[in-house]
């Protein structure tokens, strides 16, 4: 707008040429449109394209050599300067152009140019003064927008935090009280129950074993949901040979269930963690779901990814009554291998079965773990 001003203003109320009409009142606009990105260069440029203008204009009686769209661009490239970068451009933009734009009027010193400059140095003064106030404000009100975002990321924080510690408290007062009551109970039966027979001994020992292990997992769990990171890193994790000892757990349970895992590849302890986890919750659900089918797990590297598999056949009897509720243990593992880098894909097969499988990178690790800076 301003430039649609000023062009025709130059050309033919001051009588500057054409192409200066055009050219000068553009490199000015230009100056004002690049001032919050480009402030020191937008000023000299700004502060040329007015010397410039000034010379090119003849000495007629109108305001000399500021004329009116002169004043208001410098009023603009004030305030705007001022208020946006600070004081050292804000002073910059009200002494540089001043004193350019006036050095041709040095030659033929009169009352019409005394006063256009006169009017010129109140108008940068007063832009001056308005400039470092909204300089001020913006100040102000960036420190409030970062200090309520930091009270919200704290107010958060908290919340999250006492949610987890109140899910470590329910998951101690229910679920740990009730492994441990199983431990105890199923460490002794031997001694309570007389004539249990070796078969039955054998299974109240796997349930108590698995019962301390789960005792451990949970121990370590509600360390991390506390916030108790050195308690959490030192309680063991579970490897990829574990894996075994879970599906010779599930088979000493009454399973049929075969693992396809010659040796166990060297992997990162976030994916030795997530792929047990796969594979611990994909054998929970095959047995929970499909009573009596037989299960494959398999577990290998290839192209620089680990290849996680379990596949059941379909169910030999009727799963229990709670079997068919909807639980998270998909969402869970899909979550695992997304958060490494990696796919996951579950679905039924042919043959009435299931299907699990992961793919997860060797070279993963989660955002928890990436270098603090």
């Amino acid at each position: 707008m301003l430039y649609a001003v000023a062009a025709p203003v130059q050309a033919v109320a001051y009588g500057l040429p054409l192409i200066g009409a055009l050219l000068l009142p553009a490199l000015q606009s230009a100056a004002l449109v690049a001032l919050a990105r480009f402030p020191w260069p937008s000023i000299i440029v700004f502060a040329a394209a007015g010397a410039v203008t000034a010379l090119l204009i003849p000495a007629l009686w109108l305001p000399w050599p500021w004329h009116v769209t002169g004043m208001i661009a410098f009023v603009v490239l004030v305030v705007g300067a001022w208020a946006i970068h600070g004081w050292k451009q804000g002073l910059a933009a009200y002494l540089v152009p001043a004193i350019a734009i006036s050095v041709p009027a040095v030659s033929e010193i009169s009352s019409r140019s005394l006063a256009t400059w006169i009017v010129a140095v109140s108008l940068g003064a007063i832009a001056a003064g308005v400039g470092a106030l909204l300089s001020d404000r913006i100040r102000i009100a960036g420190q409030l927008t970062r200090e309520r975002a930091v009270t919200e990321a704290e107010t958060e924080r908290r919340l999250v935090a006492e949610e987890r510690q109140r899910i470590a408290r329910e998951l101690h007062d229910v679920v740990a009280h009730g492994l441990s009551l199983i431990q105890v109970q199923a460490t002794s039966a031997p001694y309570r129950v007389p004539d249990l027979g070796d078969r039955a001994t054998e299974e109240f020992a796997d349930i108590a074993r698995a019962a301390r292990t789960s005792l451990q997992e949970m121990r370590s769990l509600l360390s991390a949901l506390r916030g108790d990171d050195e308690s959490a890193e030192r309680a063991p994790q579970p490897t990829l040979a574990d894996i075994t000892r879970i599906v010779a757990e599930t088979e000493r349970a009454g399973a049929r269930i075969r693992l396809d895992m010659p040796e166990p590849p060297p992997a990162p302890t976030t994916v030795a963690i997530a792929a047990f986890r796969i594979v611990q919750e994909a054998i929970s659900n095959a047995v929970r779901h499909a009573p009596g089918a037989a299960i494959q797990v398999s577990v290998g590297a290839i192209d620089g990814a680990l290849l996680v598999e379990i596949q059941n056949d379909a169910a030999t009897r009727d799963p229990s009554s709670r079997a068919g509720e909807t639980g998270h243990g998909l969402v869970g593992m899909r979550e695992r291998a997304s958060l490494l880098g990696g796919s996951f894909q579950a679905g039924p097969t042919p043959a009435g079965g299931f299907r699990v499988s992961a793919s997860l990178p060797l070279s993963a690790t989660t955002p928890e773990q990436e270098p603090r800076r």
